[in-house]
């Protein structure tokens, strides 16, 4: 029993320093359906897509505040609009491209863009909620590790022992 949980320590111990020695690379995509509702309420608010996107970085996911600072930034050293719409897709990846689209056409067209974003932001929450029942139903095979080499075990030192130790005894008790 004592090797098993030695064993155990061990094993927990190389899994967390193999765990821990990976870099967390940020989840831009799972904080994009809060950007769009950002957005939205700022473009709700009367800004044009440019002045919406420099307030960006003030409300956004920290995984975000770097790649949309450096978009206000260079909107505020005067580059053109869609190059820094193109260097933030750049930055952000494939889960910005369709926001990143749209933007770019309001700016161009100067249609309205609210009922856009409307549909987005609620594919984006759906997106996410059925993302979450994924990880949800993941869950269990996760706490597989903890639950056999942690909770079993003082499981049958807790219960089994005292029970076996006592039957023991009574039996040579009775030899005796």
């Amino acid at each position: 029993m004592i090797l098993l949980s030695i064993l155990a320590a061990i094993g927990g111990g190389l899994f967390f320093r193999r765990h821990k020695r990976h870099a967390r690379k940020p989840n831009i995509s799972a904080h994009i359906p809060e950007l769009l509702d950002i957005l939205l309420v700022l473009v709700r608010a009367g800004h044009g897509p440019a002045t919406a996107v420099a307030q960006l970085h003030y409300w956004a996911h920290k995984d975000l505040y770097q790649p949309l600072l450096q978009a206000h930034t260079q909107l505020l050293n005067g580059t053109r609009f869609a190059d820094a719409i193109q260097t933030l897709r750049i930055e952000l990846g494939t889960s910005v491209y369709p926001l990143c689209d749209i933007l770019l056409s309001a700016d161009r067209d100067g249609l309205p863009i609210t009922s856009v974003l409307d549909q987005l932001a609620y594919h984006a929450h759906l997106e996410r909620q059925r993302m979450q029942d994924i990880n949800a139903r993941q869950l269990p095979v996760k706490l597989l590790f903890p639950l056999t080499c942690c909770i079993l075990p003082s499981f049958v030192l807790l219960a089994m022992v005292p029970l076996l130790v006592n039957s023991l005894t009574v039996v040579s008790g009775q030899l005796f």
